[in-house]
């Protein structure tokens, strides 16, 4: 199967999701998404994949776009208000989640090697944007639970993938540095956030002077946006920085709109959110398709080889590893919590352990039941109206 045909067949795929969410809205849509690839891979045995083997082509094409989209709509005062809470989300809970899983399989059998197992940790660390968005139009959340995971959505994804590189280096040549590695980390992590803060304000200056001059229109105006998380991906990693960091940084500074309630700003606004919604959707879908097509080719070997206590074995590591990854991060969310309510312990005055852990485990707040979160209305932004997305990272 040529990979136009692959292409079309992922179309047609995204077009029967879309009915298919509109017959039954109250199934997911990204795992409806899911079990369509995962029916359609049963009968194509190409790779679809195969369009996209290359690592960076891949990030660049889905990951850049999806996250400056979800940077721009982001809450940037609260993401200022809490920046302490989510870079600990982001940074240390995706290391800690990565060394712990890593460890523990490896101990669990030792036929894993060690770099592989902290490779697999690494993936499976950094919480996706997809989820958090989805679990925000199904269940009601305080201003600070919304921006705490819409922002360790947009900033764990660097983390992971430095975290995952690393473990695959040591798996691929048997050397590791902790030194190098914790260098290299700043260096991407910080790197990323400085090109795209000066990219995002070289362009923003751009759209500027050339709406000065009268020569932007509505196409322009659509097309600066769609081009700048590509052009911002690929300079920042030119320049040995992390690619994905510079393009939420410069998703959170750049402002291409023009202000004010005029007919010019309702034409960029309504054209701007009419083509970011359809490649959204297409992106997202496209993950979660190829997704889908790619279960059939990958667990029929195991299924076929796997057999008895090898098979019980198999499953047995997955119920371990998705027990670490979300026991690593209830712990880690109780543990914020605490300090939070310590913090402002006389806005939390009555509530015991029982509140505490149920505002960490459970994503309702405590104002449905009589009592909330002090800090949530107090900032609260204004209603924007926006339809709600599914985009993961």
């Amino acid at each position: 199967m040529s990979s136009f045909e692959i292409i079309l067949l992922l179309i047609g795929c995204l077009l029967a999701s879309s009915v298919f969410s509109q017959v039954l809205p109250r199934v997911s849509l990204p795992l409806a998404q899911i079990a369509l690839g995962a029916v359609v891979g049963l009968f194509v045995t190409a790779d679809p994949t195969q369009v996209f083997r290359d690592p960076e082509l891949f990030l660049v094409l889905f990951i850049a776009p999806l996250l400056f989209e979800e940077s721009r709509h982001a809450d940037k005062q609260a993401l200022l208000r809490f920046w302490a809470p989510v870079a600990s989300l982001a940074v240390g809970l995706v290391i800690v989640t990565t060394l712990t899983c890593g460890a523990t399989l490896h101990l669990a059998d030792p036929n894993i090697p060690l770099a592989a197992a902290f490779a697999l940790g690494a993936a499976l660390g950094p919480t996706d944007a997809a989820a958090v968005a989805a679990m925000g139009a199904d269940v009601t959340l305080t201003r600070r639970q919304k921006s705490l995971l819409s922002g360790e959505a947009l900033f764990n994804d660097a983390s992971g993938v430095v975290c995952f590189e690393f473990a695959v280096v040591a798996a691929t040549t048997g050397e590791f540095s902790a030194g190098h590695a914790a260098a290299t980390f700043a260096t991407d992590f910080l790197g990323g956030i400085a090109v795209g803060l000066v990219l995002g304000a070289l362009i923003a200056l751009v759209v500027r002077k050339v709406r000065d001059l009268g020569l932007e229109t509505p196409t322009e105006h659509v097309l600066f946006e769609v081009l700048t998380p590509f052009v911002t991906f690929l300079a920042a990693e030119e320049l040995g920085v992390s690619g994905i960091l510079a393009v939420v940084s410069a998703g959170l500074l750049m402002r291409l709109s023009p202000r004010g309630l005029t007919v010019e700003a309702s034409r960029h606004a309504l054209a701007s959110e009419s083509v970011w919604e359809l490649l959204t959707f297409v992106i997202n879908g496209t993950l979660f398709v190829l997704l889908g097509m790619k279960l059939p080719a990958t667990l029929g070997p195991i299924l076929r080889v796997s057999q008895g206590t090898d098979a019980a074995a198999v499953c047995g590591l997955v119920v371990l590893a998705t027990a670490i990854v979300a026991g690593i991060r209830l712990a880690w969310v109780l543990a914020l919590e605490k300090i939070h309510r310590a913090r402002h312990a006389h806005e939390y005055a009555g509530t015991g352990t029982a509140a505490l852990v149920r505002s960490a485990a459970v994503p309702v707040p405590e104002r449905a039941q009589g009592g909330g979160d002090p800090l949530d209305h107090a900032h609260a932004p204004p209603p924007h109206g926006r339809r709600h997305r599914i985009s993961p990272a």
